[in-house]
């Protein structure tokens, strides 16, 4: 049986992330770790503190913090951690808060006063003379921190209405219409991050958030509609995922919720589509769809399969209507469509990303597939509101 200091034992009983390093020439050597955030986080952090004190405070956004602790030569970096009812910082978006992490960062939520406890059981434990005085100090001088950025769900909390991306918008409905569970996240954070969640009730924050939720899934299900599913069942599951929304209590257990109930949708609507496939077609077909910058042919999918390329290239093209060669070209613009709204990407970075030959190559397979070019389509994304994969295939529903 591994030991474990007390130090350590605390932190895992917390279930907050944290390390424990120590100082070699100035430089910290990881000696214990709990939590799934990556040590190369905990690295650039570190680089962001000041040492001298008994306790840092780092700020990542209005309500996601993280701290330090240091005796002597041993160092404890604790967090994320979501604090409920923190006051704002002038230095940040006021309005901002984090309301949801990926399962990556999974962390703990909890109020300020319940922090102060342990982050004063913690000094206690490491015989550091720590008052609240002095975390009050911390706090008001914390360090703002970007490290998170990329992978934090921001919500604007506005007393001017609910405004969400219509092209975020777009790429969600796109995600659940297409049965592509795995483009979801992308397209939930791109939605999430792009506008603000509008005083929506009276009843405070997580109240706001259900209702914008319940928005969300009710327009998304109008796209599994139109993607084959029964009407019947999709107001069943409105009313099924409305439910489990009200069961919810704190920000980040509703935006995960919103989250697998419309990678959910986009399962049920995948069943639809495959479900008059053969075997050899939908793993092919889910293969391309799932990983479209891979640069894979007949004959390497056919080998994966164990069958012939000629006999899983006349299934594919007699069940799906085109080629698989047609078919990841499809795909392939499909998924330039959505880069192209939703991202400042330059053409030939998108060609790299999606392996087309090079920049022309892209342009020449946009404009013979969308009637516009790359450029264009980007500058008037009305130009794609009715292009859609399904119209070159015979993919059936139902």
């Amino acid at each position: 049986m591994t030991y474990m200091s007390i130090e350590q034992l605390y932190i895992e009983a917390l279930n907050v992330p944290g390390i424990e390093f120590k100082l070699f020439e100035k430089q910290p050597k990881i000696t214990f770790k709990h939590g799934r955030i990556l040590t190369s986080a905990y690295l650039s952090m570190f680089n962001e503190l000041s040492l001298d004190s008994k306790v840092t405070v780092l700020r990542h956004t209005q309500n996601l913090f993280s701290f330090c602790m240091m005796k002597n030569d041993v160092g404890y970096l604790l967090g994320p951690e979501i604090l409920t009812d923190v006051l704002s910082d002038q230095r940040l978006d006021p309005n901002q808060k984090t309301i949801y992490l990926p399962r990556l960062m999974s962390t703990i939520s909890l109020k300020t006063k319940q922090c102060y406890k342990q982050l004063l059981v913690f000094a206690n434990l490491l015989d550091i003379d720590l008052d609240e005085s002095e975390i009050n100090a911390a706090f008001t001088n914390s360090i703002t921190s970007e490290q998170f950025n990329d992978k934090l769900v921001l919500v604007n909390f506005n007393d001017q209405g609910a405004h969400v991306s219509y092209v975020y918008e777009k790429a969600l409905k796109a995600a659940v219409e297409m049965g592509q569970p795995s483009m979801v996240h992308d397209a939930f954070v791109g939605l999430v991050n792009s506008g603000r969640i509008g005083i929506l009730s009276d009843e405070g924050d997580v109240r706001n958030v259900k209702n914008w939720g319940i928005i969300c899934i009710s327009v998304t299900l109008r796209a599994a509609i139109a993607a084959g599913m029964d009407y019947d069942q999709a107001y069943s599951l409105n009313d099924h995922y409305v439910r489990s929304l009200e069961s919810f209590n704190s920000y980040s257990d509703v935006m995960t919720a919103i989250e697998e109930m419309l990678k959910d949708m986009a399962q049920r609507v995948a069943q639809l589509k495959f479900v008059h496939l053969s075997a050899p077609v939908r793993r092919t077909y889910q293969i391309i769809m799932n990983t479209p910058e891979t640069k894979i042919n007949a004959t390497e999918l056919s080998n994966q399969l164990g069958i012939s390329p000629h006999y899983l290239s006349s299934l594919f093209k007699k069940e799906v209507g085109i080629t698989i060669a047609r078919f990841r070209i499809l795909v392939k613009i499909n998924r330039a469509i959505q880069i192209l709204q939703s991202t400042n990407l330059s053409l030939a970075e998108i060609a790299s990303i999606l392996n087309f030959s090079d920049q022309s190559h892209l342009t020449r397979e946009f404009e013979k597939f969308v009637g516009a070019s790359p450029s264009r389509a980007r500058r008037n994304p009305h130009l794609t509101d009715n292009w859609h994969l399904y119209n070159f295939i015979k993919v059936n529903v139902g």
